[in-house]
């Protein structure tokens, strides 16, 4: 199905490069010890989408993806420190929202839990702070291009970019359990698209569980795996329309 809101919202985009350091740094997903980045396959970015209602009063939420394994606590907080003294209370922990691809061949000691940090050997300030600067770069962005716009949503099938891991695995799921899909993996996406009332469709992001991990553990190159090159390959194609 699919719809759309009025063009009664603002919105704003935003994306800033978060790639961090490309050599000597464990990377974060694999949890391989000898995983250390050594070059770029291609720079990771912050893409934040911004929407809110018009008005001062008017509510509004920033969600930020990142080219990363994930979000981390501590970026966020940091994040929210930044925000609050250049915005005050106009972006809080009750409407920012930061999420990650799960690549896992991105540099990784940016999380503030012992167990993420152990194969990076602790914390590492140059990933570290790439994020913070980089979701930071990107929210204030999106704020100073906030214009009159819609959202639409649409859902569907994608049947030829993922598989179920372990199908033998699955089958030890009850039959009844088994019978209310179609498939022994979710193959719907769902879409939102943002378009600004004078200069049509300026943004979108999507939803499709696939795992960020076509490149291999063996992989020593920076690299949004799947889910960045779709985001690279979608503006690519839009900036060459």
């Amino acid at each position: 199905g699919k719809g759309a809101s009025d063009p009664n919202y603002l919105i704003g985009l935003g994306s800033y490069d978060i790639t961090g350091p490309a050599a000597d740094v464990n990377m974060m997903g694999y949890a391989n010890i000898e995983q250390i980045t050594s070059g770029l396959h291609f720079r990771l970015r912050a893409r934040t989408f911004i929407v809110a209602e018009p008005g001062p009063q008017g509510s509004r939420i920033a969600f930020v993806n990142l080219d990363a394994c994930m979000a981390s606590q501590l970026v966020t907080i940091k994040v929210l420190e930044r925000l609050k003294a250049r915005y005050g209370d106009l972006y809080t922990e009750k409407n920012v929202a930061i999420s990650g691809i799960h690549t896992h061949a991105g540099p990784g000691g940016y999380l503030q839990y012992v167990v993420y940090i152990v194969t990076s050997l602790g914390f590492v300030r140059q990933s570290f702070d790439a994020l913070v600067d980089g979701i930071e770069q990107s929210i204030i962005e999106a704020h100073g291009n906030l214009r009159p716009g819609s959202i639409f949503v649409n859902t569907g099938e994608i049947l030829d970019a993922s598989i179920n891991r372990s199908p033998s695995a699955y089958l030890n799921n009850p039959a009844e359990e088994r019978k209310k899909y179609k498939y022994d993996v979710d193959k719907e996406i769902t879409l939102l698209k943002f378009v600004d009332a004078v200069w049509g469709p300026v943004g979108s992001f999507n939803w499709f569980a696939t795992h960020g991990t076509s490149m291999s553990r063996t992989n020593s190159l920076i690299s949004g795996d799947n889910k960045g090159a779709a985001a690279r390959f979608m503006e690519d194609w839009f900036d060459g329309r």
